[in-house]
């Protein structure tokens, strides 16, 4: 082994790097004398153990030399550590801080549609704060998130503002919510002519620039207009209308004016029902009673199974249709359904 074996070969570049990573590093405590004194007897002791011993003051300069590129390491790492984790603090304050995307809500489910072209499509989704606009000749119906039915007339723009909350900016809507008069909570229409919400019902409300007219086929709906309040019950019609006030007159739950929520109507789900549920929805979507001729028929129709379907038929042509494949005979006298045997 020559001294030139001994040697380490470094260049001005690296002598160059070495000094500006030890500035970035800052002031580095010295290497104690102890600690330097334990080395440099260790590496005596080993070159005795060899049969060719370097020169040991060469040696022991690497070994220094060795030694504080070490310590310069260990205070890089104490010197970019905490700028290390200060950067993932900062990475996850702002993962953290930035909130993520809230879903949007579904309020309805499209479940009858009128009108050629139109976009809309049954089962299509329509979320919260969507607006609704229908062309002439075209219309559809919604299946609200508790089984309410709201069917939307040609030439109306209604905003979901919620499953239970709407805006209707003109036009006019047509509101089922079922036959339980006392649930927990009603829709809400807003107009420009006030709030309108309903006591378990079937109504209509139609708004325009200067007009608002609600129309109840069963229930009660009240109407809040600024400091005033109104109520219009089954079979009336109530009118707000601008510098003129409010106005109530009667209304038939039969009467001519319900044909266009009857185009609206959706499809009778059969599937596990009974004659008896069949003709309950028939009578009530064409606002009429039902009525049987005696507990024989009434017995009949609960005992009795329905099949097929209602899809692209009125409630009247339903009717006409499902009874035609069974015993019972029916009669239509002004608001009565009257079932027989």
């Amino acid at each position: 082994m020559t001294n030139d074996d001994d040697k380490i070969e470094e260049t001005a570049e690296d002598d160059a790097s070495l000094a500006n990573l030890m500035k970035l590093a800052g002031e580095r405590p010295e290497i104690s004398l102890s600690v330097e004194s334990r080395v440099y007897h260790q590496v005596q002791e080993e070159w005795r153990k060899s049969t060719v011993q370097p020169n040991s003051d060469k040696v022991y300069r690497n070994v220094r030399k060795s030694w504080r590129r070490n310590a310069l390491r260990g205070a890089m790492f104490r010197w970019m550590a905490p700028a290390g984790v200060a950067a993932t603090v900062v990475i996850a304050t702002i993962l953290i801080s930035s909130p993520e995307p809230v879903p949007l809500r579904v309020a309805a489910t499209v479940s009858h549609v009128v009108g050629p072209g139109s976009s809309f499509l049954k089962g299509m989704p329509v979320h919260e704060g969507e607006i609704i606009s229908t062309g002439p000749d075209e219309g559809l119906s919604l299946l609200l998130a508790r089984s309410e039915s709201l069917r939307i007339d040609e030439n109306t723009r209604i905003r979901l503002d919620a499953a239970d909350r709407f805006t209707l900016l003109g036009g006019r809507i047509y509101a089922d919510t079922g036959q339980f008069v006392y649930r927990d909570g009603g829709l809400q229409i807003d107009t420009e002519f006030g709030v309108v919400t309903d006591v378990g019902t079937q109504f209509s409300v139609a708004a325009g620039a200067e007009l608002l007219d609600i129309a109840v086929r069963e229930g009660r709906v009240d109407v809040q207009n600024k400091a005033e309040t109104f109520a219009a019950r089954m079979g009336e019609r109530l009118t707000l209308s601008q510098g003129e006030g409010a106005s109530v007159s009667a209304l038939d739950t039969h009467d001519v004016y319900w044909d266009w929520v009857v185009d609206l109507t959706p499809a009778f789900d059969m599937s596990n029902k009974s004659l008896l549920d069949f003709l309950k929805w028939a009578a009530r979507e064409t606002g009429r009673e039902l009525q049987f001729e005696n507990n024989e028929s009434r017995m009949f129709a609960m005992r009795t199974d329905v099949h097929g379907t209602t899809e692209g038929l009125t409630p009247d042509e339903a009717l006409e249709a499902i009874l035609a494949t069974t015993t019972v005979n029916y009669r239509i006298e002004v608001d009565k359904i009257i079932i027989e045997i």
